[in-house]
């Protein structure tokens, strides 16, 4: 299993700067995502890695070898794209067969790493179908298939599931996942799906204007976020503005807007730092706790299968989001009502007030 390795690896288009100084470390059977918004320079480190482009400045490493100037069918790379890439003309087994082919194999040597790999994509019995016989998913699990009969080691996934529709993408992603520790392989996944990305790696990469912001464990990622660009990208959270107040051991004492006040565990603030509190709706409870009571007015309340989501104005103004698992109490909130909500101290993030202004330090460009 190959370790990938960049160093200080940049990119430029012009004037524009898609990969700036990007370091990176993929260790030996680790399935890594790569997450941010459009146009952060995702698709364009994968290509670097890949060899479809060549980066101006830096080091690209594949198991200890520079590769900058390898061609890619050198590089022992697996590459699955979003836009399914079949032969149209070739059914499944042509198509999962083509690359030993061209490489020389012979049909001896073909047929076991064919049968092997359509086995573990549960797909053999279609191995005399056409792609436009299959479905989107079967099509593309077809596409990494034929990406792995190479013996490839190193698996590079670029949007792979973009093309597939809700329910066929949440299937195959563990699929792939799956196939991936089965065959003890290294990954890399490019994905705009951030769902996608957390369920399915063991660590993610948050990218922002061509550099890499924030990289950690899924679970670490969400719930402990280091940066305020990653905790408002990587899913949800309410941000509120003000300044410390009190600090006493471990916790502190921040005053929002209006004179509001909320409690956090303390992480290095000192009596009147500004500051920018952040918490996730789903941390917030309704009318559970006597602890940062902040009490307002439901603007409206979104019913989506499980779950409610609830936007509350504050009595100082500022709008909290909260997330409550479906009960029969939830069913009766309405628009209008007066409602306590309640975040946990250890539940609350605090950055230092951003230099350039909270929504410049938010925007996802």
């Amino acid at each position: 299993m190959p370790e990938v390795k960049l160093v200080n690896v940049t990119k430029r288009y012009g004037t524009i700067v898609a990969n700036d100084k990007v370091t990176l470390t993929i260790k030996d059977g680790e399935y890594v995502s790569v997450i941010g918004p459009s146009g952060c320079g995702k698709s364009t480190l994968i290509k670097n890695i890949a060899g479809i482009i060549t980066p101006d400045e830096g080091e690209i490493y594949i198991d200890g070898r520079r590769v900058n100037e390898l061609p890619i069918e050198d590089r022992g790379i697996g590459y699955v794209f979003q836009n399914i890439a079949l032969f149209p003309h070739l059914n499944v087994w042509d198509n999962v067969t083509y690359g030993p082919r061209v490489r020389g194999l012979s049909p001896e040597e073909t047929k076991p790493l064919a049968i092997e790999m359509l086995e573990m994509i549960k797909v053999r019995e279609r191995s005399d179908a056409y792609p436009s016989e299959l479905s989107g998913g079967t099509q593309q699990k077809t596409a990494v298939a034929r990406a792995l009969t190479s013996r490839a080691e190193l698996l590079l996934l670029d949007e792979p599931l973009g093309a597939l529709d809700v329910k066929v993408r949440a299937t195959l992603r563990h699929e792939l996942k799956r196939l991936v520790k089965d065959l003890k392989l290294t990954a890399l996944h490019v994905t705009h799906d951030q769902e996608e990305a957390l369920s399915i790696s063991d660590r993610v990469i948050v990218m922002k204007a061509g550099r890499i912001v924030e990289e950690d464990a899924p679970t670490t990622l969400y719930t402990h976020p280091q940066n305020l660009f990653t905790t408002n990208f990587v899913g949800e959270a309410n941000f509120l503005t003000g300044e410390v107040v009190k600090a006493s051991g471990k916790s502190i004492l921040v005053e929002l807007e209006e004179g509001l006040q909320i409690r956090a565990e303390a992480s290095g603030q000192r009596i009147g730092d500004r500051v920018v509190t952040a918490f996730r709706p789903e941390f917030v409870d309704v009318e559970r706790s006597r602890v940062n009571r902040l009490k307002g007015t439901i603007v409206d309340v979104l019913y989506s299968g499980s779950t409610v989501r609830i936007r509350v104005k504050l009595d100082n103004g500022d709008i909290v989001v909260a997330k409550q698992r479906l009960r029969v109490e939830t069913l009766t909130i309405r628009g209008g009502d007066e409602i306590t909500l309640s975040v946990p101290p250890q539940r609350i993030l605090v950055f230092p007030y951003p230099k350039g202004g909270l929504e410049n330090e938010l925007a996802l460009e």
